[in-house]
């Protein structure tokens, strides 16, 4: 009799498993039908986020529990593959895979010219599936497999346009920065295995509870593991791949920002919060390493104007408060942490898309070649609006809800440097947000001669556009469902003193971008005059970052291998190989004599050393 499995205990292995047999279908499909393989790409994700979303009524039973689903992985060494059905799984599960959907229905419009295609909806359903697969993993083995597979599909995807000299070298530059924290979470993972026997997540943590790991193992692996998070989430001192990322198609912008890659590492952090909550030393590095990488990197967005970059820089910035309220320690901040990636996910797609259908529309990236635009793109400047509002933190948005848990997670704890540099940061958003809608929506037309060209983006555009701005105004509302879905207590809800630091980092971001790019009166050239000019010139080369790592890994890396060749292989290596072989044959030149060729003499030798060789060992034995 065959048992038939429920269908709670299938739908978290073909959350995954769909989009990455599709993508693996996606090259057959073109061969029928160029025009079907894309619907299918699309059907197929839609397909993979209405099974994550039905995983969400198992997770509300749960209460906060667990449930380990295992199948035989590699018998002879009784390894087991498995997913871990929880509030945070199912939640990323559902981020990535209903975002990456509507990205995929937006792609038909966006793409539908480029070339590729087959190529593009491959690596999309495939880093759809691998994220997936990351989140859904019951064992950091299985995870780091999946870990590597997103790796792959965002420098494919990163340099799709890889004829392009600058798209391939930001693809290649993505992937070996991000291999950097690959190999310390590699490092950190079997550090682990060492120590508990167990690659999987729930052994691990208990594990630690029964104080199976010494201290130093401890904080060794947790911050090994972490350093993993770093280059995958793009914080300091790894962010540096992130900017170039935007070479690619603006959809995989879109969904590396909002659905993926770099939310890989904030669910790493959240995932082994319980692992290493304990060690003070984590702590306190993950929470300076998101706030310094939030202020830093709002900075350089403050003076870019390529459309995508101040989105990207702005990632960067997020990602820091995400990371930050990780570090906190409490619940409240592995709460407001969530919150924050779900609203995140939300407005970040939702300003991406926008500046894919702007660009769709006048061709450009740069801010400074538009203007005006709000009266030829009506819908995608509404919604650009509204991701600007929540990315802001302007209330009732989502971005105003979750900023201000943050803010406040960290005034409880009295983190009075991490809450000063995110209270900066906050103000930097708000002030580059601002400044982005008003170059691109507001002001003159730079282009006025082709302004009878411009049009909005057709309507498989815009829907997406629409569904996600509803959402951006909406869920900010869910802060209590969405504690109780994560299984926790209770919501931190709104206290005055975190308000307070919000709406004053909003208003003081606000007012000086309202006086420069809306209404004028101050010209943006005072930025690039007197003593402003060097601050200027250090934020657009965002602090000199990429020429420190160029100094050092491609000139100075080469210089050394050059010097080592000259005056360590050539100087001391040869000569020793030059000393060895003179000394053989002076050796040999010296033992020359002993050779007569005389056959008695031979033997006489011969015997000589054996009876020598006996008595010696005869006289170490003790006879």
């Amino acid at each position: 009799m065959v048992k038939v499995l429920p269908f709670s205990e299938y739908a978290p292995w073909l959350v995954w498993l769909i989009p990455l047999v599709g993508s693996v279908l996606v090259p057959i499909v073109a061969l029928i039908n160029k025009r079907l393989r894309d619907w299918f790409a699309v059907v197929t994700s839609f397909v993979g986020a209405a099974y994550s979303l039905s995983m969400i009524p198992q997770v509300l039973n749960l209460h906060g529990g667990v449930v380990d689903l295992k199948v035989p992985w590699i018998p002879q060494i009784g390894l087991q593959a498995g997913v871990l059905i929880d509030s945070l799984s199912v939640f990323m599960s559902i981020v990535a895979s209903c975002i990456g959907s509507l990205i995929m229905l937006y792609s038909i419009g966006y793409m539908a010219h480029e070339e590729g295609l087959t190529r593009y909806y491959f690596f999309m359903l495939f880093f759809i599936g691998g994220m997936n697969g990351l989140v859904m993993a019951d064992n950091f083995l299985q995870l780091f497999i999946f870990w590597e597979i997103v790796g792959l599909c965002s420098y494919a995807l990163i340099g799709f346009w890889y004829r392009k000299e600058s798209a391939a070298r930001a693809g290649i530059k993505a992937f070996i920065v991000t291999k950097a924290g690959d190999v310390l979470l590699l490092i950190g993972i079997l550090m682990l295995f060492i120590q508990t026997g167990s690659f999987n997540f729930l052994n691990t943590k208990d594990a630690v509870e029964a104080g199976k790991l010494a201290t130093s193992i401890l904080m060794a692996s947790s911050i090994l593991v972490f350093g993993g998070a770093v280059g995958k989430s793009a914080q300091f001192p790894l962010h540096v791949w992130l900017p170039d990322a935007m070479e690619g198609p603006t959809t995989v912008s879109a969904l590396i920002h909002a659905a993926t890659m770099v939310k890989a590492g904030v669910y790493l952090t959240a995932r082994t919060f319980s692992i290493f909550s304990s060690v003070h030393e984590w702590l306190m590095i993950v929470t300076y390493i998101g706030s310094v990488t939030a202020l830093m990197t709002a900075t350089m967005a403050l003076v870019s104007v390529d459309i995508k970059r101040v989105l990207a820089y702005s990632t960067l910035s997020q990602l820091g408060l995400m990371i930050t309220a990780l570090g906190v320690g409490s619940e409240a901040g592995w709460f407001a942490s969530q919150f924050h990636v779900m609203s995140h996910a939300l407005f970040k797609a939702l300003l991406f898309l926008c500046a894919g259908s702007v660009m769709h529309a006048v061709g450009t990236t740069d801010m400074r070649e538009m203007g005006g635009l709000r009266r030829h793109m009506p819908i995608t400047f509404a919604t650009s609006m509204v991701g600007v509002l929540a990315l802001s933190g302007v209330p009732p948005f989502n971005g105003f809800w979750s900023k201000d848990l943050i803010v406040a997670a960290v005034l409880h704890e009295r983190l009075y440097i991490p809450l000063i540099l995110i209270f900066l940061a906050s103000l930097c958003t708000a002030a580059y947000s601002f400044r982005w809608l008003a170059l691109i929506f507001f002001g003159k037309e730079p282009h006025s001669g082709e302004s009878a060209h411009l049009h909005e983006s057709p309507l498989v555009m815009t829907v997406p556009l629409m569904i996600l701005a509803a959402a951006a105004t909406l869920s900010g509302f869910f802060e209590e469902s969405f504690s109780e879905y994560l299984g926790l207590k209770h919501g931190v809800g709104i206290q005055m003193a975190p308000l307070t630091l919000s709406l004053l980092a909003l208003l003081l971001g606000f007012i000086p971008s309202y006086i420069v790019y809306f209404r004028g009166s101050v010209s943006p050239i005072i930025f690039r005059r007197g003593s402003l000019e060097a601050i200027h010139k250090l934020l657009s080369e965002g602090y000199y970052f990429d020429r420190i790592y160029y100094a050092i890994f491609l000139d100075g890396f080469p210089r050394l291998c050059g010097w080592i060749h000259s005056q360590v292989e050539d100087r001391v290596i040869d000569r020793i190989n030059y000393a060895v072989a003179g000394a053989a044959q002076f050796l040999s030149q010296s033992f020359r004599p002993t050779h007569t060729g005389n056959l008695n003499y031979n033997m006489s030798a011969v015997l000589i050393g054996l009876a020598g060789f006996f008595i010696i060992v005869m006289v170490l034995v003790g006879w």
